[in-house]
């Protein structure tokens, strides 16, 4: 098996443990403030592992790390090992006590001072909590560093299966034992669910790294933190702050979707929560994994710009041939995709935490996102690159510059979006006769809410579009979560507008450096089975998704389309072979 498979097969075990976690999330938070508190909480320990480990380690360790390993030089590479260890340790330790002493006004900075009362007090409490778990999860991530150099990529990628996996018996312990009203609407505010969640965090964490560790003192005997230094060291810390600067960007990208839904009626965080693994699944499972092996044997072999040029052909054409099939079934089933995972089990169990209109308005938002989808899948592999080769500050350049758009384009998209909502109820007082329609009707009344028919199903509340642009809704209407506004589906437009502008920048970067053409020729064959795809997904939707019962339609989707893509690629002669060896015609 390749190094990209191992990677895969790993991410893809631990994705599918942690999209069940997100399930049981979702069907025990739901959209409401409570889960808005936990998303926000877990901002912390996912920045600091995405930004020191995953990140920055990737970018400047692993390449002097592997390069070290393959000229069979144990002495050193010990040594870098060891005081990468002691160095990390001291920062991890400095930001997670940092953390925990000033949660409140982090969680006062990223929510830019938007938020109040329970939503605010929860996420300052779970905050105080999760990030107790993120510095195991940081050295965690330097020894899949580790791992990675010496070609060990199963279990590190398959690890955070026991990070979900403490979680998941947290959830279910509490739909086993605890006393859940019939209908709770947000169960989580009235028990202590969300701190025993919050706490499995931390096990879990504790469990990933524990896995690992045995495998690393194999490898690099004696592996114990020193501040010992040497010019190896110095080399990786002189790419550390570059490679810090390119992936801090993009993890703190995280904090501004927190900030912008922070202007949202609430619930637009745990809708983005609930969408982020739906998305980052594929990224992961077969964006990122690509990108990984290649960083690692690009780093060892000391490739020439030709073989380089080679191996991103090779990387692209692997990202590719995934990305046609699922993109448009994301895009165009993204209602099948979100009722088939977490509406059934919410209808399941004795809850009503996510109503029909929150399940579409989070339909949307994924739609909206993975627009976005091979761009960002292309881009990881080709940033990956420029890393190997030494590039570190033109991706630093070209993450700002992503941060930027989504920051811009976002705000005002997600504002005016906002003014559009779903409701699941009869607006007309005419026809008011049901006692919750009056509840919700006088509540608007009082509010000083105007509503007037929208399109495609959509109301709009307080007028669309709305003037001046950047103007959101009052604070009462915030907390008030009358309806499922369309805020989130704006920072899903944005991201994806973003992730084709990064993905243009680098792939011009690339080429000036790397002699020969850096884009595969099948560009246009993978656009003719997404096309395919896209037809087989609304036929589904049109035809069965309406009569067929959740998650029913779901699993006859997926096999449905790969059989069709999978068709397709034959029939224009080229082959699903997602692992081949040689690159196609540039």
């Amino acid at each position: 098996m390749s190094g990209s498979n191992r990677v895969a097969a790993g991410i893809f075990s631990s994705r599918i443990v942690g999209l069940l976690r997100e399930i049981l999330i979702g069907a025990i938070l739901g959209r409401s403030i409570s889960a808005d508190a936990f998303r926000a909480a877990m901002r912390v320990p996912n920045m600091l592992q995405n930004l020191l480990g995953e990140g920055a380690i990737s970018a400047s360790f692993v390449p002097v790390f592997a390069r070290l390993v393959e000229e069979d030089n144990d002495q050193d590479s010990q040594r870098l090992a060891t005081s990468i260890l002691g160095h990390l340790s001291v920062l991890v330790a400095l930001l997670v006590a940092l953390s925990i002493l000033l949660a409140r006004p982090l969680v006062w900075i990223v929510t830019l001072g938007r938020w109040t009362g329970n939503r605010y007090e929860w996420a300052i409490e779970l905050t105080r909590i999760t990030a107790a778990g993120a510095g195991l999860l940081v050295i965690s991530a330097l020894c899949l560093g580790i791992l990675n150099s010496h070609r060990k990529y199963f279990l590190p990628y398959a690890a955070p299966m026991l990070w979900s996996g403490a979680q998941i018996v947290a959830l279910i312990g509490v739909l086993l034992f605890a006393d859940i009203p019939e209908g709770a609407t947000d169960f989580s505010s009235e028990s202590n669910v969300r701190n025993v969640l919050a706490w499995a965090v931390v096990v879990g964490s504790f469990l990933q790294l524990a896995v690992q560790w045995p495998s690393v003192r194999q490898l690099v005997p004696g592996f114990r933190p020193s501040l010992a230094r040497g010019k190896y060291v110095d080399e990786v810390f002189k790419r550390f702050v570059p490679a810090l600067t390119a992936r801090g960007v993009i993890q703190l990208s995280s904090f501004l979707d927190l900030a912008l839904a922070s202007f949202l009626v609430a619930g637009a965080v745990a809708t983005l929560g609930m969408v982020a693994p739906l998305y980052l699944i594929s990224i992961g499972v077969f964006g990122f994994s690509v990108a990984t092996a290649e960083l690692t044997e690009i780093s060892r072999s000391g490739l020439l710009d030709a073989a380089v040029a080679r191996r991103v052909r090779i990387g692209i054409r692997r990202v590719l041939l995934p990305t046609g099939v699922v993109t448009p079934i994301l895009i165009f089933g993204a209602p099948i995709v979100v009722d088939g995972l977490y509406g059934w089990l919410n209808r399941l169990l004795p809850l009503a935490t996510l109503s029909d209109s929150g399940l579409r308005v989070t339909g949307l938002t994924l739609a909206a996102f993975a627009l976005g989808l091979p761009a960002a899948m292309q881009a990881r592999v080709t940033q990956n690159a420029l890393f190997a080769l030494g590039d570190v500050r033109g991706p630093a350049r070209i993450s700002i510059i992503r941060l930027a758009i989504v920051a811009f384009s976002g705000f005002f998209l997600m504002l005016q979006l906002d003014h559009l909502a779903i409701a699941d109820i009869d607006l007309d007082p005419r026809a008011a006769a049901i006692s919750a329609q009056e509840s919700v009707i006088e509540t608007m009344d009082e509010l000083g809410v105007e509503v007037a028919d929208g399109m495609g199903g959509t109301i709009e509340v307080n007028g669309f579009p709305h003037w001046p642009v950047w103007e959101a809704q009052p604070p009462l209407v915030r907390e008030a979560q009358l309806f499922d506004h369309l805020g989130p589906v704006g920072l899903g437009l944005a991201s994806a507008l973003a992730s084709w502008a990064e993905f243009a920048l680098l792939r011009r970067r690339l080429k000036k450096g790397v002699a020969g053409s850096v884009q595969s020729g099948i560009v246009i064959n993978v656009a003719a089975g997404a096309a395919v795809v896209g037809v087989v997904t609304l036929t589904v939707r049109i035809f069965l998704a309406n009569w067929l019962p959740s998650p029913v339609p779901l699993l006859i989707l997926g096999p449905l389309a790969l059989t069709a893509y999978i068709g397709t690629l034959r029939v224009l002669g080229l082959g699903p072979a997602f692992h081949g060896s040689t690159p196609a015609p540039s």
